[in-house]
């Protein structure tokens, strides 16, 4: 493992969902190095599920919590939340908690509008928040997630 557990917690991800999530792609969007203020991509990844297509920004936080300034792509995010077929959101392995959620961002944006300054685990508990624990194998470090079952959650 590398001393970036985000870029890990990236590369496993897109192992994870290659492996699992069958007939699809996933398409990892180049970090942008122009240096132009405001310039920024949507997230992370682009993927393809006949027929729906997801952006996801991954993250990986030491605690429980994942406030908004760790989400820089958030705006960009909520332009694309209304589109048809497409399903926008924050995929945050918690890792001392050994667990990996999914936040659409239609959540987060409630989670703002109520002047609340980040995401906590303890939302997977209440109805009021759409949010979705990913089930997955523990491993040494990381978590073999299965992203069929957010496939399934998304289209449930």
């Amino acid at each position: 493992m590398s001393k970036n557990r985000g870029k890990d917690f990236e590369a496993r991800f897109r192992k994870n969902w290659l492996e699992t999530v069958q007939d699809s792609f996933c398409y990892r969007i180049p970090d942008q190095m122009s240096g132009f203020k405001g310039s920024s991509n949507v997230g992370d990844f682009i993927c393809y599920k006949h027929p729906y297509m997801y952006i996801f920004d991954c993250k990986s936080k030491k605690g429980g919590t994942l406030p908004f300034s760790d989400i820089r792509q958030y705006d960009k995010m909520l332009e694309y939340k209304n589109i048809l077929g497409v399903h926008v959101g924050v995929i945050c392995w918690f890792y001392e908690k050994d667990l990996v959620v999914y936040i659409p961002i239609r959540t987060l944006e409630k989670i703002k509008n109520e002047d609340k300054k980040s995401f906590n685990i303890k939302m997977l508990d209440d109805s009021e928040y759409e949010c979705f624990s990913i089930p997955g194998k523990k491993l040494r470090t990381f978590i073999d997630t299965d992203y069929s079952e957010l496939v399934g959650y998304c289209h449930g």
